[in-house]
């Protein structure tokens, strides 16, 4: 595999991952390896789009087994 596509996959998985350093570190990692910024972004959207359609299945499951969840959040944004 290039180090271009693994780059592409490790931006991928540290966002997915919620990994803030793992981020910064693989941006710095991709553009030694070449990606664009529109590369980058390509990466973060399809592990946006994975991590969306998992959390979309889990809470479903969930719902199948607790009852309707909701949506209301247990944390303060910005704290």
């Amino acid at each position: 595999m290039d180090k271009k596509t693994e780059e592409m996959i490790a931006i991928g998985v540290s966002y997915g991952l919620n990994c803030l350093p793992c981020m910064e570190y693989h941006k710095k990692k991709g553009i030694e390896a070449g990606l664009t910024e529109e590369q980058m972004q390509a990466a973060i959207r399809i592990a946006v789009m994975v991590k969306n359609g998992a959390a979309k299945k889990t809470k479903g499951y969930a719902e199948e087994l607790f009852g309707e969840i909701g949506e209301e959040g247990c944390c303060p944004v910005g704290k």
